[in-house]
């Protein structure tokens, strides 16, 4: 157990010390007017990136573990290179010590202990769990195949991998449950930048605490954090690009906002829809702070946009190439002109019916609009969010906005803020996509907080400080919730082993399958079945969204016909609502060697 966890976190470290040598590369993009602490955020961040970027380039020729363990390393002497310099630079002499709150800060060390040891279980689940159907699937089976290529029966492995791409490095190095512990190093540059933004916003040390512990605390930001999620890596770009892009003047300094729109783009199609909306964000900051500069804003807009289709260019090519389309599967208005692999359109129409219908939230009508912060407080269900956002955004969010005036920086957050969430509202209602506008709202909830107890009398600052203790007991207490299960497997192989055994689809099947020796590859039938349990070659002729990976074969049985010509040693045949069973009894050249509840296991004779 002891060694397990030291090999977890020794893979964590590794992947974090490449990020920082990293990140002393991209330092010379920032606005002078950043602090040591705004550049170390930053820097940190972009680094991460950048070696997600490297990686998945490198990853198109070779994804083996002494390559990913050369480069990380390699990575990481820019950094020791860095430290060096500043030691003799002696660039923190003369930097105050800021003061640190003991509630904020005693509620995100508690979050960061909380994930890091529920970081230490594995993740399992059904293909309900992002995490188990593509996010660790993707790299998983990109480890053992040393290279890295959308899995045919899994259109989700197309998407933008930055994130998946740092899951695999952290699988080589450490094991299975090292993307899950991984979760603190991205919890902790998550809070590096909401403590920035905070600061710039006006806020002072112990005000962009409280602002990082609201969000800290916040369950429905928290969800995408953990667990294979990506939208915590995610909102990292994104913030990152708010922080450098609304104090950019010079052209290194939008190059530095292109890098890291384009990051965002590389980690998740959404960054598409933000790109033109942190550009206009950061056009109307500069404008608004001088009016006489509305053409080299634009000029230089557009090298941000240059800069940032250039860093996430790699993950959209090569689904161009390898896929038939950049944006993979395809958007409606082009799948009809566009001829790509494994998907028939059919299949696209059902995804995108999918996911529109999941995206509706509690309606698109105007009305709904306009109820969208209360029902973020109080609905959050509907958003498929784990837990809400806490009492605070509501309640001080709008004396935060009364504070924007003659403050073109907290205009423009606030812009980028509403601008965000109303393209959120128009599209995919998913709570987790909307972290970052949870980021601005607790920003402006500690700002408002400020303004409305400044001349208050008692009883009203009474009232202030117990909607705060109230959301942020409310968001410990779901997350403590949300992980409690975690936790108790690390400390009980008992209670693992039960949930393995209530989590994990046709379970005994896999163990079988991965046991013995004679089996050389899997050919799994059900479509609703992940095949990251697998740790055997597999092949999955039917995808959950539709994927069709022969398309001349489009039954279970002209499969069956072809089993000898595709090689394969072994079938998975399950029972399950989406698919029955699929090998009719008696089928010719199969013997039945493993039977468990809703499942069987043929040897190919």
């Amino acid at each position: 157990m002891l060694s397990h966890a030291l090999r977890v976190v020794a893979a964590t470290s590794l992947v974090a010390a490449a990020a920082a040598g990293l990140g002393t590369l991209v330092v010379v993009l920032f606005p002078p007017r950043f602090s040591w602490f705004d550049r170390i955020a930053c820097a940190w961040v972009g680094g991460l990136g950048l070696l997600g970027v490297i990686l998945f380039v490198i990853g198109q020729v070779s994804f083996s573990i002494s390559c990913l363990v050369f480069v990380t390393i390699a990575a990481v002497l820019p950094g020791l290179a860095g430290v060096l310099s500043w030691r003799r630079r002696s660039l923190f002499i003369g930097v105050s010590r800021p003061r640190v709150p003991a509630i904020p800060a005693a509620v995100i060390v508690f979050v960061l202990l909380l994930t890091a040891v529920g970081g230490l279980a594995e993740i399992t689940g059904d293909w309900g769990n992002d995490a188990i159907s593509y996010h660790l699937q993707g790299p998983k089976v990109w480890l053992r195949e040393g290279i890295v290529r959308p899995l045919p029966d899994s259109s989700h492995t197309a998407f933008p991998a930055v994130g998946e791409i740092l899951f695999g490095s952290e699988m080589a190095l450490g094991g299975r449950e090292a993307p899950g512990f991984s979760a603190v190093f991205t919890l902790t540059l998550f809070y590096l930048i909401v403590g920035s933004l905070a600061l710039r916003s006006g806020l002072e040390s112990s005000g962009a605490f409280w602002a990082v512990a609201l969000v800290a605390s916040m369950p429905a930001a928290y969800s995408g954090m953990h667990s294979g999620f990506v939208d915590g890596i995610y909102a990292c770009f994104l913030l990152a690009a708010a922080r450098v892009g609304l104090d950019a003047e010079s052209t290194l300094d939008y190059a530095g906002f292109g890098l890291f729109c384009g990051l965002a783009m590389g980690a998740k199609y959404t960054g598409l829809m933000a790109l033109p909306l942190l550009v206009f964000c950061t056009f109307f900051r500069r404008v608004s702070s001088d009016p006489g500069t509305s053409g080299d804003a634009a000029r230089k807009g557009a090298l941000s946009i240059v800069v940032a289709c250039l860093v996430a260019s790699p993950f959209y090519l090569r689904n161009w190439l390898q896929l038939g389309s950049p944006i993979y599967p395809p958007p409606l208005i082009l799948s009809d002109y566009l001829a790509v692999k494994y998907l028939p359109h059919e299949a696209i129409q059902h995804f995108h019916e999918y996911i529109h219908q999941r995206g509706m939230g509690l309606g698109r009508g105007f009305f709904a609009y306009l109820l969208l912060p209360f029902n973020l407080t109080y609905h959050t269900s509907n958003f498929h969010g784990a837990g809400g956002i806490g009492l605070a955004p509501l309640a001080f969010g709008p004396f935060g906005l009364l504070t924007i005036r003659g403050n073109s920086f907290r205009k423009a957050l606030a812009g980028l803020a509403l601008l965000l969430g109303t393209a959120w509202f128009l599209t995919q209602q998913e709570s987790r996509f909307l972290t970052p506008v949870y980021v601005i709202a607790a920003i402006f909830s500690v700002l408002g907080w400020k303004y409305a107890v400044q001349a208050a009398p008692r009883r009203t600052k009474m009232l202030a400080h117990a909607i705060i203790t109230c959301s942020i007991l409310y968001g410990i207490y779901m997350i403590s919730l949300s992980q409690k299960d975690s936790v108790h497997s690390v400390f009980s192989s008992s209670f693992a082993r039960q949930q393995a055994e209530e989590r994990i689809p046709a379970r005994e099947s896999f163990e079988y399958l991965n046991r013995e020796q004679g089996v050389r590859k899997v050919l799994i039938l059900g479509r609703a079945v992940p095949p990251y349990y697998c740790d055997k070659e597999y092949l999955k002729p039917f995808g959950y969204y539709g994927e069709q990976v022969f398309p001349d074969l489009p039954l279970a049985a002209d499969v069956l016909k072809h089993v000898h010509e595709l090689g394969v040693s072994h079938i998975l045949d399950v029972d399950t609502a989406d698919s029955k069973f699929q090998v009719p009894d008696g089928f010719p050249g199969l013997v039945l060697v493993f039977e468990g509840r809703d499942q069987r296991v043929y040897r190919v004779e």
